[in-house]
């Protein structure tokens, strides 16, 4: 987006600082804030009926929360809790409605970002009756390749990996299967498995192994790097950021 639009949104924004445990929302809570992560880890879960905890995404630097429910005052359905000391940006509903009335850009780009979502989900819902596990867990390890930065001239260094029950969440299986899938890839020689991290040797060979998709189905993501934060941003807890009086270009 324009360098103008862009500021106006950091004239609307307030930052909120959450240890290590606190919670950013809960199960249930009324979304009156679009949330984006600038730096840290949002886990979010929700806890079954058994008691057991079921981590949904780790949602990292760059990621929007509450996009989705924001115009419906819809509910969350899951709980947000930082993994380790996070800053979160925050912009109150009503605020974030003005922005859009007065930049529509904001809204189209928006709904291309639906659009893009809805097809995956609908790729996703496909893939759990028509795609076997195995193609599945392929699929994951070649989304995360992808995203990773750090590579070398054969191989590619995952360093962020999800837990494998989120991994197990994301593609519809359980942790067991994730726990197999892995040593299978390992065996043929197109993975290495290491604490906190995944090594791949060759992601030519596992893209050949399923069909060519792109994107992601899971929270939509700015590149933080790129934000030109012009001016400080206010520091405080719920509420209204101070209205600066002054626009700017």
């Amino acid at each position: 987006m324009k360098d103008e639009i862009i500021c106006s949104i950091l004239e609307y924004t307030f930052k909120k600082c959450l240890k290590k445990g606190e919670y950013l929302f809960y199960y249930d809570d009324v979304c009156n804030y679009l949330y984006i992560i600038k730096e840290g880890i949002i886990e979010i879960f929700q806890i079954g009926e058994d008691g057991k905890k079921i981590i949904i995404h780790h949602a990292q630097e760059g990621a929007i929360l509450g996009d989705t429910m924001l115009f419906s005052e819809g509910r969350f359905e899951a709980h947000g809790q930082a993994l380790i000391d996070t800053e979160v940006l925050m912009i109150r509903k009503e605020h974030f409605e003005d922005l859009i009335y007065t930049y529509p850009e904001i809204s189209i780009k928006m709904l291309m970002e639906f659009g893009k979502r809805i097809k995956k989900l609908k790729r996703f819902a496909a893939e759990l009756v028509l795609c076997d596990i195995s193609k599945r867990i392929v699929r994951l390890i070649v989304e995360l390749a992808e995203k990773e930065q750090k590579a070398s001239d054969s191989a590619i260094i995952i360093s962020k990996i999800p837990t494998q029950d989120e991994m197990a969440f994301r593609i519809g299986t359980v942790r067991e299967v994730i726990c197999r899938g892995l040593h299978k890839l390992e065996q043929e020689n197109l993975i290495k498995v290491k604490r906190g991290k995944i090594i791949v040797y060759n992601l030519k060979r596992l893209k050949e192994l399923i069909p060519e998709e792109e994107g992601t189905i899971f929270p939509i993501t700015l590149p933080m790097i790129e934000l030109p934060l012009r001016f400080p941003l206010k520091t405080g807890s719920y509420g209204s950021p101070q209205r600066r009086s002054q626009r700017f270009s």
